[in-house]
């Protein structure tokens, strides 16, 4: 049987700790396996400003923006994901959001009412058309094809 210590993946991985508990059981404690590798075409926004300037460079294109914290797995888990369909789909602006990035995220947070993470909105002409939260990656995929002109979603073949 293979040890759990040399389970990985290529966003998480879990490692035993040094030395067992007192009880006689591992701890085993999930560890970010380091930066996401590639941003794809995602850009931050973390105040209103920053993100009514991505919404004014779009136009009347979708723009699909992620919205995460600092300590959250399943944004972790959730954003290659996202990363990768911004390059699939490259008439479509990427945001991501880091909810707890400082007062200026955290008022946006608020503005918006937002309440879990991860939490995903679509915005066309600077309104919001849909809005869900989750870290599935076929239902964000789904929902962002789905929300696509024709024009936008011409998949790029990677």
């Amino acid at each position: 049987m293979a040890s759990l210590a040399a389970v990985t993946s290529p966003v998480l991985s879990l490692r035993a700790p040094a030395r067992a508990s007192t009880r006689g059981r591992t701890a085993l404690r999930c560890v970010a396996a380091g930066p996401i590798q590639g941003d794809g075409k995602v850009k931050m926004a973390n105040n209103k400003e920053e993100f009514d300037g991505v919404c004014g460079e779009a136009g009347s294109n979708l723009v699909a923006v992620q919205i995460s914290t600092r300590t959250c797995g399943p944004c972790k888990v959730v954003y290659p994901h996202f990363a990768g369909l911004s390059e699939e789909l490259p008439k479509v602006s990427f945001v991501k959001v880091m909810g707890d990035h400082d007062t200026e995220s955290r008022a946006l947070m608020k503005e918006w009412g937002v309440r879990v993470v991860p939490l995903f909105m679509l915005f066309r002409d600077g309104e919001k058309i849909m809005e869900w939260s989750g870290a599935k990656p076929d239902i964000l995929k789904e929902n962002i094809l789905a929300n696509c002109t024709d024009d936008e979603n011409a998949l790029v073949s990677a």
